[in-house]
């Protein structure tokens, strides 16, 4: 059997995996995705893009691209509302809210588009920056040693087998997750029920009289029922709970039980309905799911990292669950590259679960409740937008790779994401969120002393406020909770890791150790030298 070596392999062609793919390769890190699906799915999952994934896209270019794309038909149906029946009398009806404003927060505003319709975008930037993208191509069973990962691999396609040797595997292979389960890691969180996804091509124009509805919940055929819409007008996807208990499967849901639950949930017993498959090309009629809120035990086994619905899920109210997944490799990715090219002590990547597991778990706990709030007494959505803005923009880490202070406020504490000020650069306007990444970015206050790297080096790009950057606000020493003559050193992921009120001689003198400890690097051994 032959063997092919990369350094990570990533199991997932979703959007995490996908995202994956294009920042490691940002970072020159060689990648292999595969996934085992012939091509990505249609079913509805995340239409909004939050500010701060739309951030993550912008520094990989992918902004204009999806931008430029149709948008969500969520656009224009605005509508949720609840009730026994599409076509019976409404219980609750509401709009969703529009777009957050975060121009005062973010250079990128949130966007509203398919999921099913970013992927292929994704995808295809994977491929430009020189990922080695693989669909219809399965994983199979992993060993794992002190140097690496070995994975059994075939391709659906032609049935050829052959090995890849890894130094690191993404576990980014959906909820269900073979690779988290064949490493025996358990969830704990609520399960809340089964459901079968029935897509389907209907003329649903009586039963809608003129509502934008974009969102039913509804109680036939069973109650927990949910319609939305898929990616044009007269597609959609019946969301249905069933019971595994009392024996009841997917395979119970033959094309005729799938008619009449789009009939009895619709209201019209003669509605014309054409079922379509959850996968295309896939061969399956229906696709399962959980509707679920749970965290794992565990982020990382050795070599292995979970990512996105392989170590959490959560209910697909607010649309958080991708956004969360995104932020997750991307919080991986430059330790990764960090670590695979020498830059990085492998402690570095014993950061990635205590920065990233709060965060999966502050938004569940978001979810659920927008997912009950919705198909209880009330919308839901306003109750979290704030919260929503909060967890995508203001949340801070607590790890070894962050140097903590008690410094003013929480603008500019390290474990934060640097703020966004309106800058220039080479005369021309830009974000302070542009110019981080990839590597780390030390930015002098135009106070600052000369003291300390007048260069950049291979792991470190200096900036000084008033020459390489102006601020025409006069914002950026108070946002980030320093003086003047003060200083910030910025992750690649743009998270804050130090900073310091006053740079002189002695924090200059001060910043290879603060490399080292955010490195997990034995101090003085410091890459690139200094």
């Amino acid at each position: 059997m032959s063997e092919e070596n990369t350094a990570v392999l990533i199991a997932g062609g979703g959007i995490v995996g996908l995202s994956a793919a294009v920042f490691l390769r940002r970072h020159g890190v060689p990648v292999l995705l595969v996934e085992r699906h012939p091509g990505t799915s249609m079913l509805a999952k995340a239409r909004v893009l939050s500010p701060r994934t739309m951030e993550l896209y912008r520094g990989h270019g992918l902004e204009e691209a999806v931008r430029s794309a149709p948008p969500s038909v969520f656009l224009e149906a605005t509508d949720v509302v609840r009730a026994a029946t599409l076509t019976g009398p409404e219980e609750y009806r509401g709009s969703r809210p529009p777009g957050e404003s975060v121009g005062w927060a973010s250079p990128c505003s949130p966007a509203l588009v398919e999921q099913s319709t970013v992927e292929p975008l994704v995808r295809a930037r994977a491929g430009e920056l020189g990922a080695d993208v693989r669909f219809h191509t399965e994983l199979g069973q992993i060993t794992q040693d002190a140097d690496g990962v070995t994975a059994a691999v075939t391709d659906r396609t032609t049935g050829h087998r052959y090995t890849v040797r890894a130094r690191h595997l993404i576990a980014a292979d959906g909820h269900r997750s073979p690779l988290r389960a064949a490493l025996g890691i358990a969830t704990r969180g609520k399960r809340l029920a089964r459901v079968v996804n029935i897509a389907f091509e209907a003329d649903l124009g009586a039963a809608l009289r003129g509502r934008p509805v974009g969102l039913g919940y509804l109680a036939r055929p069973v109650p927990g029922t949910l319609l939305a819409r898929l990616d044009r007008g007269d597609r959609w996807v019946l969301m249905v709970p069933y019971d595994p208990e009392s024996g009841e499967g997917p395979e119970d849901f033959t094309p005729e039980r799938c008619v009449a639950a789009v009939r009895a949930a619709v209201g019209d017993q003669d509605l014309d309905v054409r079922v379509l498959p959850a996968v295309p090309g896939a061969g399956r009629g229906v696709h399962t799911w959980e509707l679920a809120s749970w965290v794992a035990d565990e982020y990382r086994r050795d070599r292995v990292l979970l990512a996105g619905d392989a170590v959490h899920v959560m209910p697909p109210s607010g649309g958080l669950g991708a956004n969360t997944g995104i932020q997750d490799v991307h919080n991986l990715a430059w330790k990764l590259a960090a670590v695979l090219g020498g830059r990085a002590g492998a402690g570095l990547l014993d950061t990635y679960e205590p920065e990233r597991r709060p965060v999966a778990e502050l938004t569940c706990a978001l979810s659920t409740r927008l997912q009950e709030e919705r198909a209880g007494a009330g919308g839901g959505d306003a109750a979290a937008r704030v919260g929503r803005i909060a967890l995508g923009l203001g949340y801070r880490y607590e790890s070894d790779a962050v140097l903590a202070d008690a410094g003013p406020g929480e603008s500019g504490r390290p474990g934060t994401r640097a703020p966004h000020l309106d800058l220039e650069r080479d005369g021309r306007a830009c974000s302070s969120i542009d110019v981080y990444g990839p590597h780390f970015t030390l930015v002098l206050g135009p106070g600052a002393t000369p003291d300390g790297p007048g260069a950049d080096h291979e792991w470190l790009k200096v900036l000084r406020v008033g020459r390489e950057l102006a601020d025409p606000s006069g914002r950026w020493a108070a946002a980030h909770g320093v003086g003047d003559g003060g200083a910030v050193l910025v992750r690649p992921d743009g998270f804050i890791a130090w900073r310091v009120p006053l740079w002189d001689a002695e924090s200059a003198r001060e910043l290879p150790g603060v490399l080292a400890r955010v490195l997990a690097l034995p101090w003085p051994s410091l890459p690139g030298g200094g």
